[in-house]
């Protein structure tokens, strides 16, 4: 699977792409990101007050689907796109 780190978090992942191996929830790609990228990452994509334990502000793509609310199992193919939005005025 291809994981894309874009905006502010590839400055964090210390990188723009990573293939991984990864089988099941979206959730537990997520902790394996945040153990292999540390407590930056971590402090970035998670928030263990927020219901759903991902930060609210980070968007999440899978294979261009919006899945900021569901926690969907992953087969191993798919590409995750992990972003900031960005926004101005």
């Amino acid at each position: 699977m291809k994981v894309c780190f874009l905006s502010g978090l590839k400055d964090v992942a210390g990188r723009e792409e990573l293939d991984i191996v990864y089988r099941g929830p979206l959730s537990g790609l997520l902790e394996a990101l945040c153990d292999r990228h540390g407590p930056a990452l971590r402090a970035r994509l998670l928030d263990p007050e927020h219901p759903s334990g991902r930060n609210a502000f980070v968007k999440i793509l899978v294979d261009g689907r919006d899945v900021q609310v569901e926690d969907p199992d992953l087969t191993g193919t798919e590409t995750v796109f992990l972003f900031l939005p960005i926004a101005g005025g």
